[in-house]
């Protein structure tokens, strides 16, 4: 749960949420009654399908307004798992929310008795959809950290005399940085930053580092994109790439490398 949020940071990709909560939603009530809500929604001279219909409707206007609101935000905001489950119980609240004031307006009485009922209605039929979209994106993030090939093995450094001088995990090396004629690798032993200085010029390192996951964000560094929380514009528009090591400094990012960089978060 406090590991970073790894999904689709478009709109586009969170349209699945859009489409299939409401869908559920109105077709698990129709075809189950769950909680004698056939009976319930017998109200206003209308069918209970047709009620279903609106509340998935509702339902629907929500999420492709908060959809909308988080796909902004998690371009910006490194998000954790717990964050989204947050999110994910705040949506259903809102529509909660509004599913009594609509039950209220088709003839129960008494908002806050109808917003109790209808919270049981929401949370225990909402929680299927939500728990199969958020386990099938933990399997797809597990299935594409199996599949990713050499950023799994340990990475080799060699000096400028093709003399092997460390040999690292990729996936705790933060960053590398040009330093004259060496490269300084910054890393965590345990939770710890270290530095390594290798006397190597930053193309002699390029093609390794990039085999192993470490991407190019600027003329004199390499970044591990696993670790950037944030990246940021100043006034001057001058770009820096902050870790999730907070005893590290932001870094710089060149602007013809922050697209690429930011496609990777």
């Amino acid at each position: 749960m406090n590991t970073r949020l790894r999904i689709g940071k478009t709109y586009k990709s969170q349209l699945l949420y859009v489409v299939l909560l409401p869908a559920f939603f109105a077709g698990f009530c129709f075809l189950y009654n769950p909680f004698g809500m056939h009976e319930y929604y017998q109200t206003g001279g209308m069918s209970f399908g047709f009620h279903f219909l609106m509340l998935a409707v509702i339902l629907m206007a929500i999420l492709a307004l908060t959809r909308l609101i988080f796909s902004a935000l998690y371009k910006h905001i490194p998000f954790l798992w717990w964050h989204y489950v947050l999110w994910c119980i705040g949506e259903t609240f809102v529509f909660t929310l509004f599913m009594g004031m609509y039950t209220t307006l088709f003839g129960q009485p008494g908002y806050f008795s109808v917003l109790s009922r209808c919270f049981k209605f929401s949370y225990l039929i909402l929680i299927y959809p939500y728990l199969f979209l958020i386990l099938l994106q933990v399997i797809l993030n597990k299935n594409k950290d199996l599949n990713s090939g050499p950023t799994e093995t340990l990475v080799k450094f060699y000096d400028e005399h093709k003399r092997l001088k460390m040999t690292i995990d990729p996936a705790a090396v933060l960053f590398i940085r040009a330093d004259a004629n060496y490269v300084v690798l910054n890393y965590m032993d345990a939770d710890r930053v270290k530095e390594f200085m290798l006397r190597a010029s930053m193309k002699s390192v390029e093609t390794t580092v990039a085999g192993h996951g470490l991407v190019r964000c600027h003329r004199s560094y390499f970044v591990n994109p696993k670790y950037v929380k944030l990246l940021s514009k100043n006034r001057d528009g001058i770009i820096t790439a902050e870790l999730l090591v907070p005893e590290v400094e932001a870094i710089p990012v060149s602007k013809q490398f922050y697209k690429q960089l930011s496609e990777l978060l």
